[in-house]
Protein backbone atom coordinates (compact mmCIF):
# COMPACT_ATOMS: atom_id res chain seq x y z
CA UNK A 1 0.00 0.00 0.00
CA UNK A 2 1.23 3.72 -0.32
CA UNK A 3 0.77 6.34 1.80
CA UNK A 4 -2.46 7.39 0.79
CA UNK A 5 -4.07 4.03 1.05
CA UNK A 6 -3.04 3.59 4.53
CA UNK A 7 -4.60 7.35 4.97
CA UNK A 8 -7.62 6.05 3.75
CA UNK A 9 -8.17 2.88 5.34
CA UNK A 10 -7.25 4.74 8.63
CA UNK A 11 -9.78 7.36 8.22
CA UNK A 12 -12.17 4.72 7.36
CA UNK A 13 -11.67 3.12 10.31
CA UNK A 14 -12.07 5.96 12.55
CA UNK A 15 -14.85 6.87 10.05
CA UNK A 16 -17.39 3.71 10.74
CA UNK A 17 -16.31 3.57 14.29
CA UNK A 18 -17.48 6.76 14.79
CA UNK A 19 -14.27 8.61 15.56
CA UNK A 20 -12.10 11.21 14.54
CA UNK A 21 -8.57 10.47 12.65
CA UNK A 22 -5.43 10.86 14.90
CA UNK A 23 -3.77 12.84 12.89
CA UNK A 24 -1.33 14.89 14.66
CA UNK A 25 0.04 16.72 11.04
CA UNK A 26 -1.59 17.18 8.13
CA UNK A 27 -0.75 15.30 4.95
CA UNK A 28 0.80 17.19 1.67
CA UNK A 29 -1.59 18.87 -0.76
CA UNK A 30 -0.71 15.99 -3.40
CA UNK A 31 -1.76 13.43 -0.87
CA UNK A 32 -4.90 15.10 0.37
CA UNK A 33 -5.78 15.77 -3.43
CA UNK A 34 -4.98 11.97 -3.81
CA UNK A 35 -7.16 10.99 -1.00
CA UNK A 36 -9.89 12.74 -1.48
CA UNK A 37 -9.86 11.10 -5.49
CA UNK A 38 -9.82 7.71 -3.43
CA UNK A 39 -12.81 8.25 -1.05
CA UNK A 40 -14.25 9.18 -3.98
CA UNK A 41 -13.77 6.15 -6.08
CA UNK A 42 -15.00 3.54 -2.75
CA UNK A 43 -18.14 5.89 -2.83
CA UNK A 44 -17.55 6.59 0.61
CA UNK A 45 -16.66 10.33 0.54
CA UNK A 46 -19.46 11.03 3.79
CA UNK A 47 -17.84 8.20 6.00
CA UNK A 48 -13.96 9.62 5.02
CA UNK A 49 -15.05 14.07 5.54
CA UNK A 50 -16.47 13.06 8.85
CA UNK A 51 -13.42 10.86 10.71
CA UNK A 52 -11.32 13.70 8.80
CA UNK A 53 -13.10 16.79 9.78
CA UNK A 54 -13.06 16.13 13.83
CA UNK A 55 -9.18 16.39 13.40
CA UNK A 56 -7.36 19.35 14.64
CA UNK A 57 -4.28 19.12 12.50
CA UNK A 58 -6.80 19.40 9.24
CA UNK A 59 -8.85 22.72 9.86
CA UNK A 60 -7.25 24.40 7.42
CA UNK A 61 -7.35 21.99 4.83
CA UNK A 62 -8.90 23.01 1.25
CA UNK A 63 -8.97 19.84 0.22
CA UNK A 64 -10.94 18.52 3.46
CA UNK A 65 -13.43 21.57 2.62
CA UNK A 66 -14.26 19.98 -0.58
CA UNK A 67 -14.88 16.69 0.12
CA UNK A 68 -17.04 17.80 3.16
CA UNK A 69 -19.26 19.97 0.77
CA UNK A 70 -19.48 16.31 -1.66
CA UNK A 71 -19.93 14.67 1.57
CA UNK A 72 -23.10 16.96 2.24
CA UNK A 73 -24.63 16.64 -0.81
CA UNK A 74 -24.25 13.20 -1.12
CA UNK A 75 -25.40 12.55 2.19
CA UNK A 76 -28.23 15.15 1.77
CA UNK A 77 -29.47 12.99 -1.35
CA UNK A 78 -29.21 9.53 0.28
CA UNK A 79 -31.37 11.41 2.99
CA UNK A 80 -34.07 12.00 0.69
CA UNK A 81 -34.35 8.89 -0.91
CA UNK A 82 -33.97 6.67 2.18
CA UNK A 83 -37.48 8.72 2.99
CA UNK A 84 -38.43 8.20 -0.43
CA UNK A 85 -38.00 4.31 -0.29
CA UNK A 86 -39.75 4.06 3.66
CA UNK A 87 -42.63 5.82 1.67
CA UNK A 88 -42.93 3.68 -1.01
CA UNK A 89 -42.55 0.87 1.74
CA UNK A 90 -45.74 2.01 3.77
CA UNK A 91 -47.94 2.40 0.67
CA UNK A 92 -46.99 -1.64 -0.09
CA UNK A 93 -47.78 -2.29 2.97
CA UNK A 94 -50.85 -0.29 2.99
CA UNK A 95 -51.69 -3.04 -0.25
CA UNK A 96 -51.06 -5.64 1.64
CA UNK A 97 -47.61 -6.42 0.16
CA UNK A 98 -44.98 -6.88 2.38
CA UNK A 99 -41.38 -7.24 0.75
CA UNK A 100 -38.35 -8.70 2.31
CA UNK A 101 -36.10 -5.75 2.37
CA UNK A 102 -32.54 -6.54 1.97
CA UNK A 103 -28.96 -4.47 1.75
CA UNK A 104 -29.09 -0.91 1.35
CA UNK A 105 -31.40 0.39 4.03
CA UNK A 106 -30.16 -2.85 6.41
CA UNK A 107 -26.86 -2.31 5.73
CA UNK A 108 -26.95 1.68 5.80
CA UNK A 109 -28.09 1.10 9.61
CA UNK A 110 -24.76 -0.45 10.45
CA UNK A 111 -23.15 2.78 10.44
CA UNK A 112 -22.65 5.48 13.13
CA UNK A 113 -24.56 7.92 10.77
CA UNK A 114 -26.63 6.08 8.63
CA UNK A 115 -27.16 8.45 5.73
CA UNK A 116 -23.29 8.68 5.49
CA UNK A 117 -23.49 5.35 3.80
CA UNK A 118 -24.80 5.96 0.25
CA UNK A 119 -26.74 3.35 -1.84
CA UNK A 120 -27.62 3.87 -5.39
CA UNK A 121 -30.34 1.56 -5.07
CA UNK A 122 -33.26 -0.12 -2.73
CA UNK A 123 -33.67 -4.05 -2.62
CA UNK A 124 -36.40 -6.10 -2.11
CA UNK A 125 -37.31 -9.90 -2.31
CA UNK A 126 -40.44 -11.14 -3.25
CA UNK A 127 -41.94 -14.57 -3.40
CA UNK A 128 -42.36 -15.29 -7.65
CA UNK A 129 -46.03 -15.45 -7.50
CA UNK A 130 -46.55 -12.06 -5.92
CA UNK A 131 -45.11 -10.24 -9.00
CA UNK A 132 -47.86 -9.42 -10.47
CA UNK A 133 -49.65 -7.44 -7.68
CA UNK A 134 -46.13 -5.82 -7.15
CA UNK A 135 -45.73 -4.89 -10.51
CA UNK A 136 -49.10 -3.57 -10.44
CA UNK A 137 -48.57 -1.83 -7.38
CA UNK A 138 -45.10 -0.52 -7.94
CA UNK A 139 -46.67 1.80 -11.47
CA UNK A 140 -49.81 2.72 -9.52
CA UNK A 141 -47.13 4.26 -7.09
CA UNK A 142 -45.47 5.82 -9.96
CA UNK A 143 -42.24 3.96 -11.12
CA UNK A 144 -41.76 2.78 -14.04
CA UNK A 145 -39.79 -0.10 -15.86
CA UNK A 146 -36.20 1.04 -16.43
CA UNK A 147 -35.87 -1.41 -18.97
CA UNK A 148 -39.12 -1.52 -20.93
CA UNK A 149 -37.50 -4.32 -23.91
CA UNK A 150 -36.53 -6.77 -20.74
CA UNK A 151 -39.18 -9.79 -20.77
CA UNK A 152 -41.68 -10.21 -17.45
CA UNK A 153 -41.78 -13.75 -18.13
CA UNK A 154 -40.64 -15.32 -14.89
CA UNK A 155 -37.88 -12.96 -14.35
CA UNK A 156 -35.22 -13.04 -11.96
CA UNK A 157 -34.77 -9.54 -10.93
CA UNK A 158 -36.72 -6.50 -12.59
CA UNK A 159 -35.92 -2.71 -12.03
CA UNK A 160 -37.53 -0.08 -11.14
CA UNK A 161 -37.34 3.75 -11.41
CA UNK A 162 -38.93 6.90 -10.80
CA UNK A 163 -37.01 10.15 -11.54
CA UNK A 164 -39.30 12.61 -9.73
CA UNK A 165 -38.53 10.48 -6.86
CA UNK A 166 -34.78 9.92 -7.14
CA UNK A 167 -35.51 6.03 -6.53
CA UNK A 168 -34.19 2.97 -8.09
CA UNK A 169 -35.40 -0.42 -6.93
CA UNK A 170 -34.24 -3.73 -7.88
CA UNK A 171 -37.16 -6.41 -6.98
CA UNK A 172 -36.01 -10.02 -6.64
CA UNK A 173 -37.84 -12.63 -6.92
CA UNK A 174 -34.11 -14.84 -6.82
CA UNK A 175 -31.29 -13.33 -4.99
CA UNK A 176 -29.16 -14.36 -8.30
CA UNK A 177 -29.27 -14.72 -11.92
CA UNK A 178 -30.83 -18.66 -12.15
CA UNK A 179 -28.86 -18.52 -15.49
CA UNK A 180 -25.40 -18.12 -14.40
CA UNK A 181 -23.19 -20.92 -14.56
CA UNK A 182 -20.78 -18.71 -12.70
CA UNK A 183 -22.60 -17.97 -9.71
CA UNK A 184 -26.20 -19.32 -10.09
CA UNK A 185 -25.80 -22.17 -7.63
CA UNK A 186 -25.62 -19.52 -4.93
CA UNK A 187 -29.35 -19.85 -4.69
CA UNK A 188 -29.30 -23.28 -3.59
CA UNK A 189 -28.01 -22.15 -0.23
CA UNK A 190 -30.32 -19.23 0.31
CA UNK A 191 -33.82 -21.32 -0.12
CA UNK A 192 -36.41 -20.50 1.78
CA UNK A 193 -34.99 -17.40 2.70
CA UNK A 194 -38.29 -15.37 2.33
CA UNK A 195 -39.91 -18.04 5.17
CA UNK A 196 -37.29 -17.67 7.53
CA UNK A 197 -37.47 -13.51 7.33
CA UNK A 198 -37.54 -11.44 10.36
CA UNK A 199 -38.65 -7.96 11.70
CA UNK A 200 -35.97 -4.78 11.91
CA UNK A 201 -36.52 -1.64 13.21
CA UNK A 202 -34.67 0.60 10.75
CA UNK A 203 -35.07 4.59 10.84
CA UNK A 204 -38.49 4.03 13.59
CA UNK A 205 -39.83 2.01 10.94
CA UNK A 206 -40.51 -1.92 11.35
CA UNK A 207 -39.30 -3.43 8.12
CA UNK A 208 -39.16 -7.33 7.18
CA UNK A 209 -35.45 -8.14 6.07
CA UNK A 210 -33.55 -12.07 5.73
CA UNK A 211 -32.65 -13.64 8.78
CA UNK A 212 -28.88 -12.53 9.68
CA UNK A 213 -27.82 -16.09 8.35
CA UNK A 214 -29.06 -15.71 5.18
CA UNK A 215 -28.59 -11.96 5.30
CA UNK A 216 -24.85 -12.97 5.64
CA UNK A 217 -24.70 -15.23 3.07
CA UNK A 218 -26.26 -13.36 0.76
CA UNK A 219 -23.55 -10.71 1.41
CA UNK A 220 -20.70 -13.25 1.05
CA UNK A 221 -21.97 -14.24 -2.23
CA UNK A 222 -22.62 -11.08 -3.32
CA UNK A 223 -19.41 -10.13 -3.39
CA UNK A 224 -18.42 -12.93 -4.53
CA UNK A 225 -19.91 -11.96 -7.80
CA UNK A 226 -18.57 -8.75 -7.67
CA UNK A 227 -15.27 -10.17 -7.59
CA UNK A 228 -16.08 -12.12 -11.13
CA UNK A 229 -17.47 -8.80 -12.24
CA UNK A 230 -14.53 -7.14 -11.80
CA UNK A 231 -14.21 -6.43 -8.38
CA UNK A 232 -15.53 -5.22 -4.77
CA UNK A 233 -15.46 -2.25 -3.29
CA UNK A 234 -14.03 -1.62 0.55
CA UNK A 235 -17.30 0.14 1.22
CA UNK A 236 -18.96 -3.86 0.57
CA UNK A 237 -16.06 -5.45 2.68
CA UNK A 238 -17.40 -3.14 5.89
CA UNK A 239 -20.81 -3.94 4.99
CA UNK A 240 -20.38 -7.53 5.45
CA UNK A 241 -18.23 -7.05 8.57
CA UNK A 242 -19.91 -4.79 10.47
CA UNK A 243 -23.22 -7.08 9.37
CA UNK A 244 -20.99 -10.06 10.88
CA UNK A 245 -20.21 -8.03 14.29
CA UNK A 246 -23.38 -6.89 15.05
CA UNK A 247 -25.34 -9.89 13.94
CA UNK A 248 -22.72 -12.68 15.45
CA UNK A 249 -25.54 -14.01 18.23
CA UNK A 250 -27.92 -14.51 15.68
CA UNK A 251 -25.96 -16.24 13.00
CA UNK A 252 -25.68 -19.63 12.57
CA UNK A 253 -22.03 -19.92 11.69
CA UNK A 254 -21.95 -23.45 10.96
CA UNK A 255 -24.50 -23.77 8.36
CA UNK A 256 -22.68 -20.00 6.66
CA UNK A 257 -18.84 -21.91 6.50
CA UNK A 258 -20.80 -25.13 5.60
CA UNK A 259 -21.96 -23.03 2.34
CA UNK A 260 -18.77 -21.55 1.82
CA UNK A 261 -16.89 -24.59 1.22
CA UNK A 262 -19.45 -25.91 -0.35
CA UNK A 263 -19.28 -22.60 -2.97
CA UNK A 264 -15.87 -22.49 -2.34
CA UNK A 265 -15.63 -19.71 -1.60
CA UNK A 266 -14.73 -19.79 2.64
CA UNK A 267 -10.89 -18.57 1.71
CA UNK A 268 -11.78 -15.62 0.17
CA UNK A 269 -14.76 -15.00 3.21
CA UNK A 270 -11.74 -15.51 5.32
CA UNK A 271 -9.74 -12.77 3.47
CA UNK A 272 -12.54 -10.42 3.59
CA UNK A 273 -13.34 -10.54 7.56
CA UNK A 274 -8.87 -10.79 8.01
CA UNK A 275 -9.61 -7.18 5.94
CA UNK A 276 -11.87 -5.90 8.51
CA UNK A 277 -10.11 -6.94 11.29
CA UNK A 278 -6.70 -5.71 10.20
CA UNK A 279 -7.44 -3.11 8.65
CA UNK A 280 -11.11 -1.41 9.20
CA UNK A 281 -10.68 -2.00 13.45
CA UNK A 282 -13.68 -4.67 13.15
CA UNK A 283 -12.93 -8.08 14.70
CA UNK A 284 -13.65 -11.26 12.62
CA UNK A 285 -15.96 -14.39 13.60
CA UNK A 286 -14.59 -17.45 14.76
CA UNK A 287 -15.89 -19.46 12.25
CA UNK A 288 -13.44 -18.55 9.95
CA UNK A 289 -10.35 -18.09 12.22
CA UNK A 290 -8.74 -21.12 11.36
CA UNK A 291 -7.81 -20.12 8.27
CA UNK A 292 -5.33 -17.49 7.58
CA UNK A 293 -5.19 -16.19 3.30
CA UNK A 294 -3.01 -13.41 2.95
CA UNK A 295 -5.25 -10.40 2.66
CA UNK A 296 -3.09 -7.91 0.85
CA UNK A 297 -3.71 -8.90 -2.82
CA UNK A 298 -7.18 -8.36 -2.01
CA UNK A 299 -7.24 -5.50 -0.56
CA UNK A 300 -5.03 -3.96 -3.17
CA UNK A 301 -7.29 -5.38 -5.73
CA UNK A 302 -10.43 -3.19 -3.71
CA UNK A 303 -9.00 -0.08 -3.76
CA UNK A 304 -7.26 -0.07 -7.21
CA UNK A 305 -10.67 -0.68 -8.82
CA UNK A 306 -12.87 1.26 -7.22
CA UNK A 307 -16.40 0.59 -6.62
CA UNK A 308 -17.32 -2.61 -7.91
CA UNK A 309 -13.89 -2.06 -10.37
CA UNK A 310 -16.27 0.66 -12.36
CA UNK A 311 -12.44 2.95 -12.23
CA UNK A 312 -11.10 1.01 -15.27
CA UNK A 313 -13.43 0.06 -17.93
CA UNK A 314 -11.23 -2.43 -19.61
CA UNK A 315 -11.04 -3.97 -15.87
CA UNK A 316 -15.23 -4.09 -16.31
CA UNK A 317 -14.67 -5.97 -19.80
CA UNK A 318 -12.24 -8.72 -18.69
CA UNK A 319 -15.23 -9.73 -16.46
CA UNK A 320 -16.19 -12.09 -18.71
CA UNK A 321 -12.84 -14.45 -19.02
CA UNK A 322 -12.93 -14.29 -14.83
CA UNK A 323 -17.21 -15.58 -15.53
CA UNK A 324 -15.98 -17.89 -18.13
CA UNK A 325 -12.88 -19.49 -15.84
CA UNK A 326 -15.16 -19.74 -12.90
CA UNK A 327 -18.43 -21.82 -15.09
CA UNK A 328 -16.04 -23.91 -17.42
CA UNK A 329 -14.61 -25.03 -14.01
CA UNK A 330 -18.24 -25.56 -12.42
CA UNK A 331 -19.41 -27.59 -15.68
CA UNK A 332 -16.22 -29.72 -16.18
CA UNK A 333 -15.39 -28.36 -19.12
CA UNK A 334 -12.39 -26.30 -21.22
CA UNK A 335 -12.24 -22.67 -20.92
CA UNK A 336 -13.13 -20.65 -24.32
CA UNK A 337 -10.87 -17.80 -23.29
CA UNK A 338 -9.82 -15.11 -25.81
CA UNK A 339 -13.36 -16.16 -28.21
CA UNK A 340 -15.70 -15.44 -25.04
CA UNK A 341 -14.25 -12.70 -24.31
CA UNK A 342 -14.47 -10.99 -27.54
CA UNK A 343 -17.91 -12.47 -28.37
CA UNK A 344 -19.98 -13.06 -25.26
CA UNK A 345 -23.42 -14.31 -25.05
CA UNK A 346 -26.31 -11.94 -25.57
CA UNK A 347 -27.60 -12.35 -22.32
CA UNK A 348 -24.14 -11.03 -20.99
CA UNK A 349 -24.42 -8.50 -23.34
CA UNK A 350 -27.96 -7.54 -23.02
CA UNK A 351 -28.04 -5.34 -20.24
CA UNK A 352 -25.69 -2.90 -22.72
CA UNK A 353 -27.73 -3.70 -25.85
CA UNK A 354 -31.41 -4.04 -24.76
CA UNK A 355 -32.56 -4.79 -28.29
CA UNK A 356 -31.29 -8.12 -27.71
CA UNK A 357 -33.89 -9.09 -25.11
CA UNK A 358 -36.45 -9.30 -28.15
CA UNK A 359 -33.89 -9.73 -31.15
CA UNK A 360 -31.36 -11.79 -29.55
CA UNK A 361 -30.56 -12.54 -33.70
CA UNK A 362 -28.72 -9.31 -33.55
CA UNK A 363 -25.94 -10.60 -31.64
CA UNK A 364 -23.24 -10.14 -34.34
CA UNK A 365 -24.66 -6.63 -34.18
CA UNK A 366 -23.70 -6.40 -30.75
CA UNK A 367 -20.61 -7.75 -31.40
CA UNK A 368 -19.14 -5.24 -34.15
CA UNK A 369 -21.14 -1.83 -32.20
CA UNK A 370 -19.23 -3.51 -29.09
CA UNK A 371 -15.48 -3.47 -30.91
CA UNK A 372 -16.58 -0.19 -32.67
CA UNK A 373 -16.45 1.26 -29.39
CA UNK A 374 -13.33 0.15 -28.60
CA UNK A 375 -11.74 1.77 -31.11
CA UNK A 376 -13.52 4.70 -31.24
CA UNK A 377 -12.18 5.01 -27.28
CA UNK A 378 -8.80 3.95 -28.26
CA UNK A 379 -8.77 0.87 -26.02
CA UNK A 380 -7.16 -1.84 -27.00
CA UNK A 381 -8.64 -5.88 -26.10
CA UNK A 382 -5.44 -6.62 -25.50
CA UNK A 383 -5.27 -4.59 -22.30
CA UNK A 384 -8.78 -6.07 -21.26
CA UNK A 385 -7.47 -9.95 -21.53
CA UNK A 386 -4.33 -8.85 -19.87
CA UNK A 387 -6.36 -7.75 -16.73
CA UNK A 388 -8.32 -10.97 -17.02
CA UNK A 389 -5.64 -13.25 -16.88
CA UNK A 390 -4.20 -11.28 -13.65
CA UNK A 391 -7.61 -11.87 -11.97
CA UNK A 392 -7.56 -15.00 -12.48
CA UNK A 393 -4.34 -15.14 -11.11
CA UNK A 394 -6.12 -13.34 -8.15
CA UNK A 395 -8.86 -16.15 -8.19
CA UNK A 396 -6.55 -18.78 -8.17
CA UNK A 397 -4.78 -17.33 -4.67
CA UNK A 398 -7.95 -17.00 -2.95
CA UNK A 399 -9.03 -20.91 -4.14
CA UNK A 400 -11.58 -20.35 -6.22
CA UNK A 401 -10.36 -22.02 -9.28
CA UNK A 402 -7.89 -24.83 -9.20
Amino acid sequence: MDSTERLFLEALRCGVAGQPVPWTEEPDGATQIALVRLARAQALQPVIAHAISGCPAMEGSRALAALKREARAVTIRQATRTAEFLLLLRELNARGLRPAVFKGAVCRSLYPEPEQRPSSDEDILIAAEDFPAYHKALLDCGLQLLRTEEPLTDPDEVTYVDPDRDLYLELHLRLFPSDSAAYGDCNRFLEGALSRRVRVSVYGQTLETLHPTDHLLFLLCHAYKHILHGGVGIRQICDLCLFARRYAAEIDWSRVRRAAEELRIETLSAAFFRIGERHLGIPGPMAFADLSPEEEPLLHDCLTGGLYGADDPDRLHSSNLTLEAIAAEKQGRRQLGLAKALFPSAATLSGRFPYLYKRPWLLPVAWTQRIWGYLRERRAPSKTLQIGQERIKLLRRYRLLD
